[in-house]
């Protein structure tokens, strides 16, 4: 067997395996496609110029010896648009060359590359009949065209780098501009190589066309090698867009939700808490709806403050105002009560909705409230007494459970979560009709609490809207212990 033959026969193989790569890679690709096309035309050179160099006689080798030309010139046109396809198409066939358009060189290769067929197919003036060399055996003889066909090599190789180079000038993707720096060193080293290889050292008897096919290898090679490396910097640059999308998405939503917690925060200035939580929660919808629920109800207000208002300066009542109603809401939301209004002095406050303890819970929950309001406004009097305050403040407080409706109040442009109802009203009642420092409960409150929290008769009182007299109760405060003050629910 010669083994000059080895290098072609070997390279059938990676050849197809290139063909078969190019269209696994992207069918709809137009540039895998002819790249495919190019991969599997080589594949059939290479295979003919191997069985022409295993030819053991002279007919044989006369029959193999035209055919691996009749098989490149086709993988010729390919390459030209191949290169032009990789290379910007549209843009680089109205690109200069040699004076003219790349659009009419075009036409020229297409009409050189069929004279140059038709001269191998039918005469013998570009290759001659075999010449059989005892080293390397049967080699192609040369005839009268082969040098000017040499010339024509140039002006092809010229012509490619050409267009690729225009290709690399106009692009401005950081991607294309490599896979076409990468496809002009694959274009112009290959055919080099395989020029020097196959024409320029035979004609100086030098036997070396047996290795011209290895070039042409290489050069498929690197150009597989630039498509799959496209495919790999597109992804990489993809995932780096998708991480500072990302990372600016993420920096978007952490300012989205600061800004949610500021609002949040703001509101809850003007809502209460619980209600401004469930809110941006999407628990409460801001539509006039409202429940019938059990609730523990408690009114508080400062004793004759309309007199201290009338006798002071503004800013003395707005700061005493202000300092007594933040001290009072921040009881009644540590001990879990909700604040559906402030009115003047008066505080509303109730326990069960929008969340529920229990009954018994939000009962007693209330009365530990109302005694912790109580001892903390003594606290009060006693500073404001010291800074030149000499009005006598107390505080009365109301207690009633019983069942209320509960919702949202007021218009589809302007609402307010309260509580409403005639046991809404008897609590009121028992505010106004307490005496000053003292909490009273209604019955239905005391049955709730009085195993826990000691209370004792004060009597009956006549409340509007009830035809039967209620009976009351007070909160001794001074039996109440210090831990059930302190006692968090």
């Amino acid at each position: 067997m010669n083994p000059y033959a080895l290098p072609s026969l070997i390279s059938v193989v990676p050849f197809a395996f290139l063909a078969l790569a190019a269209l696994l890679h992207d069918r709809q690709s137009r540039s895998n496609r002819l790249l495919c096309l190019i991969c599997s035309n080589y594949a059939v050179f290479v295979g003919v110029v191997g069985l022409f160099h295993l030819s053991s006689h002279y007919e044989s080798a006369l029959f193999w010896n035209k055919w691996p030309y009749l098989t490149l010139f086709p993988a010729t046109i390919l390459m030209i648009r191949y290169t032009l396809e990789i290379s910007g198409r549209e843009e680089r066939l109205e690109d200069r060359f040699l004076g003219f358009h790349i659009r009419f060189h075009l036409w020229i290769c297409y009409v050189i590359v069929a004279f140059y067929w038709l001269v191998v197919l039918f005469t013998d003036l570009l290759i001659a009949p075999p010449v059989y060399y005892a080293k390397t055996g049967w080699e192609h003889g040369y005839g009268a065209l082969f040098i000017p066909f040499n010339l024509t090599t140039y002006y092809l190789l010229a012509l490619f780098v050409a267009v690729i180079r225009g290709g690399i000038r106009a692009a401005d993707d950081p991607i294309v501009r490599m896979v076409r720096t990468n496809s002009l060193y694959s274009v112009g080293g290959g055919l080099s190589a395989a020029f020097i290889l196959g024409m320029v050292l035979p004609m100086v008897g030098y036997q070396t066309h047996s290795f011209s096919t290895l070039p042409f290898l290489f050069m498929c090679l690197g150009w597989t090698y630039g498509l799959l490396r496209q495919q790999w910097e597109t992804v990489k640059q993809l995932n780096l867009n998708l991480e500072g999308k990302v990372a600016d998405r993420t920096k978007e939503l952490e300012i989205a939700n600061q800004q949610l917690i500021s609002a949040q925060e703001q509101i809850s200035k003007y809502i209460d808490p619980k209600v401004t939580e469930k809110i941006f929660k999407g628990e409460f919808a801001a539509k006039l709806t409202h429940r019938r629920t059990k609730l523990t109800m408690c009114f508080a207000d400062i004793k004759d403050f309309t007199q201290f208002t009338d006798s002071s300066d503004p800013e003395d009542v707005a700061r005493l105002l202000n300092e007594y109603l933040g001290e009072m809401a921040e009881i009644v939301r540590r001990w879990g009560g909700t604040i559906p209004q402030f009115t003047g002095d008066s505080v509303f406050a109730i326990f069960g909705a929008p969340d529920s303890l229990g009954v018994s819970e939000d009962a007693l929950a209330c009365a530990r409230m109302a005694v912790e309001m109580q001892a903390r406004m003594g606290e009060l009097r006693t500073q404001w007494w010291s800074e030149g305050i000499q009005y006598p403040f107390t505080i009365r407080c109301g207690i009633h459970t019983g069942m209320a409706n509960v919702g949202n109040y007021g218009s589809e442009g302007f609402m307010e979560y309260s509580a409403i109802g005639l046991n809404t009203n008897l609590a009121s009642r028992l505010e106004q009709a307490c005496e000053p420092g003292e909490i009273y409960i209604s019955h239905a409150t005391w049955a709730l609490i009085k195993d826990v929290i000691p209370c004792e008769e004060v009597g009956t009182i006549e409340v509007k809207g009830f035809h039967y007299p209620i009976k009351t109760y007070r909160i001794v405060q001074e039996r109440v212990k210090i831990s059930e003050r302190e006692q968090r629910i």
